[in-house]
């Protein structure tokens, strides 16, 4: 008498595990692609680039329309606290500010592409103009994805309005110093930054490379401006970054 059993066998297992890693791997592929652009370079048309893209657009809007009920000037955290006091102006504050003013949701300040420890600021709007909880230290857990130009001295004072004409005020944040080719999470695969630079005319180009040739005037003869590197204390010095403090010698950068 023959008594049939029901159930799976080994090879069964086997050939089922082949077959959801033979669909992952094509899954993966294709998810690498649509991010990256492939190869793991960056992308302006993949998924996280036009959505970067997109972010930063919408925050040069946001500043530049509050900006026209403030003389042509972008959000500054000393102008809102009305302190005028240099200390203010840190980007924990800046970004925060631009929260508890309703510019912003926390999500806009996080990219898809950041591949460090940053997550959306749960956002105190009882604060009185900065949040004190909303973190930019690179070392932990942080708030912002996207680096600014540093609000300090003739910069602030020259280049962070409506009428700075295509001068870099916001983008994906890079390595430090702007050295390419080391460890930083900034970089891709093949140790080159690429990422989006929005203008204070909200003009927005993706750059391949820590270099630009500036579509401003400079005046210190320098043809490539390197905008992850304070290069000297003149306006027309393009740099982007995270200001960990701020004094009267200028800004403390960190950097991942």
């Amino acid at each position: 008498m023959r008594t049939d059993t029901k159930g799976i066998s080994l090879i069964g297992i086997l050939v089922s595990l082949a077959c959801v890693v033979v669909l992952m791997s094509i899954y993966m592929s294709s998810v690498q692609k649509a991010v990256t652009g492939g190869n793991g370079v960056s992308a302006p048309k993949s998924v996280w680039g036009m959505q970067d893209q997109i972010q930063l657009q919408l925050l040069g809007q946001a500043l530049t329309i509050d900006a026209m009920s403030n003389n042509n000037q972008f959000l500054t955290p000393s102008k809102v606290s009305r302190s005028n006091d240099v200390y203010d102006n840190t980007s924990a504050n800046f970004w925060s500010a631009l929260l508890i003013q309703n510019l912003a949701k926390p999500e806009q300040l996080v990219s898809p592409n950041d591949q460090s420890w940053v997550e959306p600021a749960q956002v105190d709007y009882r604060a009185r103009h900065f949040d004190s909880n909303f973190s930019v230290d690179l070392d932990g857990v942080y708030n912002v994805s996207y680096a600014h130009m540093p609000l300090f001295e003739d910069r602030l004072d020259k280049r962070w309005n409506t009428q700075a004409g295509r001068f870099p005020i916001l983008g994906n944040r890079g390595p430090q110093d702007g050295i390419e080719g080391t460890a930083s999470r900034t970089l891709d695969a093949d140790g080159t930054w690429r990422g989006w630079v929005l203008h204070s005319d909200n003009s927005i180009k993706w750059v391949e490379s820590t270099t630009v040739t500036p579509n401003w005037r400079r005046y210190d003869s320098v043809t490539m401006d390197n905008i992850f590197l304070e290069e000297d204390d003149s306006s027309d010095d393009a740099i982007l970054g995270y200001t960990l403090e701020m004094d009267d010698y200028g800004p403390t950068f960190i950097w991942d």
